[in-house]
This record gives structure tokens, C-alpha cells and sequence, in this order.
């Protein structure tokens, strides 16, 4: 039996090795049951008829679908079914619709997928292809839904979890990612490893919320794996833990990879999402990589900052005090961080969530904030239909374009983006947006970093209103202006999410498209100097109309003109200042 697993790339996905193909395939190749089988797995996104190609008279076709990757595999899987017509079609993956009425309707509307396989595939697929080998049917496999040859589909009995990890092999050590590593030399970034699998809470956007209990991979296996990694010349690691540190274990496990990087110069970085309400632990953690010269973002994935929302969305056993606490220590040692939110969430207005926006712009120099739009994840609490009718979610198919140059997807791939809820209407998402978008240019872009310090540390100005002010002058400002044509990029923008579009959009004059907040800082820099001439009379009408005292507010912005970087300007500068700009930046607005 000829078994081929496809896990292709996807769109804005770092390339890296196709995890759970691996899993599936080194599970499959230690059961007796399958002796004599062989195994193979494609990865590259290329033309449909090519890829068909590659496959050479395969028995069991498997397809790993995810958001990014789900309309280009399910369109080779249709070529596959003409192609190979006594081939098995199997389907798996966060894309595959586990409630039943869901299932039956994709397997309708997918005719080339014979089987779907729910949640973890080890243990089904396996059980799957021995049952298929063995000719005996598919009833007694749990965790699967298929269409019988008269076309009656069956939902078989709920999956079973994995438990003991032990009796799984790794795809890194049993040379699953040899033969990948020969035939694509060069085009895998990152090496994706699991220490864990599962999550204790309970965020309804999310479908890691749908494993509880948390089970551990052997720790010899995470270090050999991890071994294997760095003598493969890989520096970037990520950990596909939905809480890195949770575990007591986890601290032990950055000293080895830190060790690692004293002994063999890798890994350079280690991504992953640190665990929740324990920020003394998420510090440890973060010392230990750091301290080996292990680059990682340190990720506070927060959402939002109301705790109606928070309840709302079944985070509210996440204490959003933690993340603020490794925050403010990470910005007193000068350590990046960002604060992760989402904007479409149940329970948001426009209030609040502007509200939680500007809460995620501390002064501190070296934090970001990252504003996703709520996605539905098949299978998630979010996307089930009475959750959908009880926050009157409303939602936009939307265009996932890349921002990588002359990446040519093959089949596009859609997001369903939340636009509105009984608590925001699409006016005030749309307004929303917009907010972030300036926001976005103005503190992470640093267009107007300086400026928002001065005004939020200094004169005690409300920083939400002030960003507000610039949207709403970037609305009616006159034509010809700069202001004018920033709010022309941020009505492009929405109005290109509401109606299906992309919200990764091309820019005229440069290679890569990009989103919003870009968008915008592209165009303030083509025009600085009329930028920074139009933003310093807005925010001096803002300043006279909130009656505060603003008395270094010509200085603020001169300083931020002069640290601008202005394109095919090389020159030197020298400027006087009557305060010490730079020392005040670099504390984080606390020096007078």
C-alpha cells in the first residue's frame, strides 16, 4: 500500500517542516498492521497538475488542511480523484468540520474526499489504514466521517485522545524529514516541535480550547528532537505549545535549548506563546533564552482588556494583570515585547475596544501592539451557530493575499473575518478599524511615538481621543492634503475587508503589499515634512480644545522629525534641543 500525506505551504505561513504530516506518517509506519507499506509526504505549493503528478499511483491520498492551505489542497485533491479514481481521499486537519451536520454538508460539497478524520490523526489514521488494508470497512474506526459507496455518509464514534506519547515516534528521528530535507534543500525557515499537547482554558475563538488535559512528549524525545534540529542547521525554532511554561518541566527545557546554543551557536531564535497568569515563571523562561543570546518575542496575548469581552469569549480565568506585570518588567530591562489583541470579539464597542488599543501603547520604547481581526476557526465555540446568532456575528469572506513579492498562491485562500456584532455595528467596526490603522502607524510604525509619550506622560492628554481627533481630521480633511489621503487609504482599506477583498492590499510605487498601518506610514513618509507641518496644527487644535498645558509640544515634534528616517536622505543632522529628547524616549516618558 502506497500511503502519500500532503501538508501544504500556505499563505503568510513561515516555512516550516510539515509537523503534523510527520506525526501521521511516523505513527503509521511502527504498527505491524502496516508492514510493507511505504510512506511519502509533499509539501510545495506548485501547480495543480504538477502536484497531482508527484503523487505516482498512490493507494491512500491524505490531506492536512488549515486555513491558509485548504482551497489549493482540496483543489489537488479534486485533480487527484480524476487522476488516481481508486485512490482513498482522506481529509484532515482544523479545516475539517468536526460537528456532524457540518461534516456531512463538506463531504457534499468536497465529492473527491472520501473519509474525514477528526481532532488528532495519529491514532485514527493509523487505525484507518489498517482497517482500509485489511478491506474490513471503516465503522469500528473512531473519529471518522465518510461516505459509503451508495453515498450515505456515517459519523462514526467520537475520537479517542492521545495519551502517552510514548508509543508514538518522532518524524525527526526516523528519518520521516530526511528525504523532505534532500528534495527541498534550503526552503524550510523554522523547525516546528511539540513539547505538549492541549490547553486548560477555554477562549472560544480558538480551537486549542477543545483539549483540556495537557499530555507530555517524552523528555528525552524533546531533547533528541531538539538535537536533531540544531545538527540540521536549523537557528529558528517554534514550539507548538499552546502555553510554553505551564508545565514544570518547561524551565529545564530553555536551559537545554539555551545549552544548545552555547555548545553549537543554534537556535538563534525560539518562538512560542508563553503560558497564562504565572508572569514570574514566563520570566524565568525568558531569562534563560536570553541570557544564551536565544532571540524570542515575548508575546502577551491578551486579546483585550475589558473584562466583559474577556467573559464574553470564556478568557476571564486569565488574569489579565499577569501580562501587564512581565510587561512592565520586560520594559524596564529594555526587552521587546507586544500585546496581542482581537478586533471583531463578542461584547467589543467602539469605546472599549479603542480603549483597550491605547492600553497597549505604554511608552515603554521597545513594545509593539498586534491587532488580528477576528477569524472564525472551524469547529471553535465562536463558529458554532448558536454562538454566532446569540452576538449577532456578522462576517466577511476575505481575500488572504500574501505580502511577499511575486508569491503566486496557485488557488487563493479566503479568511472569514467578523465585521460586526450585536454590541458593534459594521459603522463602528469600520470606525474601529480605522483607529487602529492610525494607531498602528503612529505607535508601532513610530510616525508619532515620540509625540504620543509627550502627550500621554507629560501633559496627561487622553491619548484615545487624541488618536481619534487625527482619524476624524483624516476623514474631512481637504483634498490635496496628507491627512486627506491617509483617510482615503483607511476607507480603501475597510471598504475592501466589507466587501470580500484582501486586507493585505498592493501600494502603489512599492513591491510587497501590505496592511493598513503600513500603508499609511508609506504614504506620511513620501510627504514628511507637510505630515509632521498638518499633524502638529491638528494636535495643537486637540491640545487648546482638551484646555491642557502642552508647553515642549513644538519640540516634541521637531525631535520627531529629526529621528524619522526620510528615504534618499543620507545626510547628517545636528539639532538643538532645550531638553534631553533621547535620554526621555529611552526611559520610557518617565524623564522630565
Amino acid at each position: 500500500m502506497r500511503v502519500i500525506i500532503s501538508q501544504f505551504e500556505g499563505v503568510d505561513v513561515t516555512s516550516a517542516l510539515p509537523l503534523a504530516a510527520g506525526c501521521l506518517i511516523a505513527a503509521a509506519r511502527v504498527d505491524p498492521a502496516l508492514a510493507g507499506a511505504s510512506f511519502d509526504l509533499t509539501w510545495e505549493r506548485q501547480p495543480i497538475a504538477a502536484a497531482v503528478a508527484a503523487y505516482d499511483a498512490p493507494d491512500v491520498l491524505g490531506f492536512s488542511l488549515y486555513p491558509w492551505n485548504a482551497r489549493y489542497a482540496l483543489a489537488v485533491a479534486a485533480e487527484a480523484r480524476r487522476a488516481y479514481p481508486d485512490a482513498l481521499i482522506v481529509a484532515g486537519g482544523s479545516s475539517v468540520p468536526r460537528r456532524p451536520d457540518a461534516a456531512r454538508r463538506f463531504l457534499d460539497e468536497h465529492p473527491a474526499v472520501d473519509v474525514l478524520v477528526f481532532a488528532e490523526g495519529e491514532l485514527t489514521f493509523r487505525a484507518l489504514l489498517a482497517a482500509h488494508r485489511r478491506q474490513r470497512g471503516l465503522d469500528d474506526v473512531a473519529g471518522l466521517a465518510y461516505r459509503r459507496p451508495g453515498g450515505d455518509h456515517v459519523v462514526t464514534a467520537p475520537p479517542v485522545r492521545v495519551r502517552d506519547f510514548t508509543e508514538l515516534p518522532s518524524p525527526y528521528l526516523d528519518g520521516t524529514f530526511e528525504a523532505l530535507l534532500a528534495r527541498h534543500p534550503g526552503r524550510f525557515a523554522m523547525a516546528l516541535l511539540e513539547t505538549n499537547r492541549g490547553c486548560p482554558f477555554s477562549c472560544t475563538f480558538c480551537d486549542w480550547s477543545l483539549t483540556k488535559a495537557i499530555h507530555e512528549r517524552p523528555l528525552a524525545r524533546v531533547h533528541a528532537e531538539l538535537d536533531w534540529v540544531t545538527a540540521h542547521g536549523f537557528s529558528h525554532i517554534g514550539l507548538a505549545d499552546a502555553n510554553f511554561g505551564i508545565r514544570p518541566r518547561d524551565a529545564d527545557l530553555a536551559r537545554y535549548i539555551a545549552d544548545l546554543r552555547r555548545r553549537t551557536g543554534r537556535p538563534a531564535t525560539c518562538y512560542f506563546y508563553l503560558t497564562k497568569n504565572d508572569h514570574r515563571r514566563n520570566l524565568e523562561t525568558i531569562e534563560i533564552l536570553q541570557g544564551a543570546g536565544v532571540g524570542c518575542w515575548v508575546s502577551l496575548a491578551v486579546q483585550d482588556f475589558d473584562d466583559g469581552v474577556l467573559e464574553a469569549v470564556r478568557r476571564d480565568n486569565i488574569q489579565t494583570g499577569e501580562s501587564l506585570a512581565l510587561r512592565r518588567i520586560m520594559g524596564e530591562r529594555g526587552v521587546p515585547t507586544h500585546n496581542e489583541l482581537i478586533l471583531g470579539l463578542p461584547g467589543q464597542t467602539y469605546d472599549s475596544f479603542t480603549a483597550t488599543v491605547v492600553a497597549a501603547m505604554p511608552a515603554f520604547p521597545q513594545h509593539e501592539f498586534v491587532v488580528f481581526l477576528c477569524r472564525l476557526i472551524e469547529n471553535t465555540e465562536l463558529a458554532a451557530p448558536e454562538t454566532r446568532a446569540r452576538f449577532g456575528i456578522e462576517t466577511r469572506r476575505s481575500l488572504w493575499r500574501t505580502g511577499s513579492p511575486g508569491w503566486d498562491p496557485i488557488v487563493d485562500e479566503y479568511q472569514e473575518l467578523v465585521v460586526a456584532t450585536h454590541d458593534l455595528p459594521v459603522a463602528d467596526w469600520r470606525r474601529t478599524f480605522g483607529f487602529v490603522a492610525v494607531a498602528g502607524a503612529a505607535y508601532n510604525l513610530r510616525l508619532l511615538r515620540v509625540v504620543l509619550a509627550y502627550l500621554g506622560d507629560e501633559v496627561g492628554a487622553d491619548l484615545r481621543g487624541y488618536v481619534a481627533y487625527l482619524c476624524a481630521r483624516a476623514a474631512d480633511a481637504a483634498a490635496g492634503t496628507v491627512f486627506a489621503e491617509l483617510g482615503a487609504i483607511v476607507a480603501r482599506y475597510a471598504d475592501s475587508v466589507l466587501a470580500g477583498g484582501g486586507f493585505v492590499l498592493p501600494v502603489d510605487g512599492h513591491a510587497a503589499a501590505c496592511e493598513a498601518p503600513d500603508a499609511l506610514a508609506f504614504a506620511a513618509l513620501a510627504r514628511l515634512d507637510d505630515f509632521y507641518a498638518e499633524a502638529r496644527a491638528h494636535t495643537a487644535a486637540f491640545v487648546a480644545a482638551a484646555g491642557v498645558a502642552a508647553p515642549a509640544l513644538d519640540e516634541a515634534f521637531r525631535f520627531q522629525a529629526l529621528i524619522t528616517p526620510r528615504w534618499g536622505d543620507a545626510a547628517a543632522t545636528t539639532a538643538g534641543f532645550a531638553h534631553d529628547w533621547p535620554a526621555y524616549v529611552a526611559a520610557g516618558g518617565t524623564v522630565t
